[in-house]
């Protein structure tokens, strides 16, 4: 039998919000509060199946942009959001984990917790996600795309563009060759 009333703060606490383009994870207060309130005491779906799309979302989705991007990077993603990563580009977990500065140790203790990782590290991966949405769209593939990611690359000293998305001069350097790649020029 329906009900008007509304949930309590606790039940709501305990009912993980679906925000889209958000991390994963348990949101804060201040995040459910700016939710309508169908959104907030909707069901979330299977864990599973949430952590194997989050970075095809990232890529994939509507780019966000200005301070949603700001807010989003300075919330954190869920840390599951690395092995999302991992799986999308077909590499091992400890590759992504390096190239966002997170230690195995930690990635695990914050996978385990539903925790999300660092401002840093969520930068990284939000770079990584930009700079392969730009490579899907060059390569017109997302396989294409996810292997030329992958590959040492004799522009980039011999160095895989997905490995260089560590540092904003690394994502730089790729954006200029994918840049060179979509227009004819060298690269």
């Amino acid at each position: 039998m329906p009900t008007d009333k509304a949930p309590s703060k606790a039940a709501i606490k305990k009912t993980p919000a679906v925000i889209p383009h958000a991390p994963s994870g348990n949101p804060t207060s201040s995040e459910l509060a700016t939710l309508p309130r169908s959104v907030r005491i909707r069901a979330k779906p299977s864990a599973r199946r949430l952590d194997d799309t989050l970075f095809t979302h990232l890529v994939t989705d509507a780019p966000l942009a200005g301070f949603a991007a700001i807010h989003t990077i300075r919330v954190g993603y869920s840390a599951r959001m690395m092995k999302a990563a991992s799986q999308f580009f077909g590499v091992s977990d400890a590759r992504i984990q390096g190239i966002a500065h997170v230690p195995a140790s930690t990635a695990s203790r914050l996978d385990k917790n539903n925790a999300r990782i660092d401002s840093g590290a969520t930068e990284r991966l939000y770079r990584m996600g930009m700079v392969t949405r730009m490579a899907i769209e060059v390569f017109g593939s997302k396989l294409a795309a996810i292997d030329w990611m992958r590959q040492p690359n004799r522009a980039l000293g011999e160095t895989a563009p997905l490995d260089l998305m560590d540092t904003e001069p690394g994502a730089v350097s790729v954006r200029q060759v994918l840049n060179a790649i979509a227009t004819g020029g060298a690269a």
